[in-house]
């Protein structure tokens, strides 16, 4: 039986031995995701193996973003910065986050440019070394909500997005530009995450949830799951 956060620890050795990999000058550049389940690897990153983490290698962007200020409980950035963030020893000019502040539109566009100015691209899209993604209890991932499947395809590493629910506007990062990452993982924390995970890996369910559009990419060997943890 796996203990308590197994996925989270395997998942931080293996998000470890990215960042430590690189040569001196060099970068890991790290897509972050929103959600509660996160918190769980930026507890680990900022606690346990925060002396194992050469930090002047990581660089920190975000997968999507509500389009709140910061400050906002809601934002993605703001939850991170207070988890994570101010809690390791970043150098300046190591985070680059969506801003959920600016027009959805504008923002999009900036930070596909921005992306792109820092990271090497390829067919036209940066790539990461490592993006995290969740997945929410109707399947969506990186703000791609089911009926959103034009954001599978969309030539732009990142998009306006809207929350189909609250309406709330978003910038999410594209399904070219996750497939193109060089490590993509999904982590999920906590047993009410297992009856989408079992809808998403069913097989046929590619054209019914954007995350199982992925992992029918990707493989099941890109999950992360706590299942009996409570968060």
């Amino acid at each position: 039986m796996m203990g308590k956060h197994d996925a989270a620890h395997a998942l931080t050795r293996a998000f470890v031995d990215i960042v430590n990999g690189k040569k001196e000058g060099e970068y890991a550049n790290i897509a972050l995701s929103g959600g509660s389940s996160p918190s769980v690897l930026f507890s680990l990153w900022s606690g346990e193996y925060k002396e194992m983490i050469l930090w002047e290698r990581v660089r920190f962007f975000w997968v999507d973003e509500r389009m709140v200020p910061p400050e906002n409980k809601e934002s993605n950035y703001g939850n991170a910065k207070r988890e994570l963030l101010d809690r390791v020893p970043l150098p300046a000019g190591s985070v680059h986050r969506i801003m959920g502040e600016n027009d959805t539109a504008e923002e999009a566009v900036r930070y596909s440019k921005l992306v792109s100015s820092l990271l090497h691209v390829k067919e036209g899209f940066p790539v990461f070394d490592l993006v995290l993604l969740g997945i929410g209890e109707d399947g969506h991932t990186s703000s791609i909500f089911p009926g959103q499947e034009y954001l599978l395809d969309f030539p732009q590493p990142f998009a306006p997005s809207v929350n189909p629910y609250s309406g709330q506007p978003r910038v999410a990062m594209t399904g070219k530009t996750i497939l193109i990452a060089s490590k993509v993982v999904f982590y999920l924390n906590g047993s009410n995450k297992k009856e989408i995970l079992d809808k998403v890996t069913a097989k046929g369910s590619a054209t019914s949830y954007p995350s199982a559009y992925f992992l029918e990419r990707l493989g099941s060997d890109s999950v992360f799951f706590d299942c009996d943890v409570i968060s």
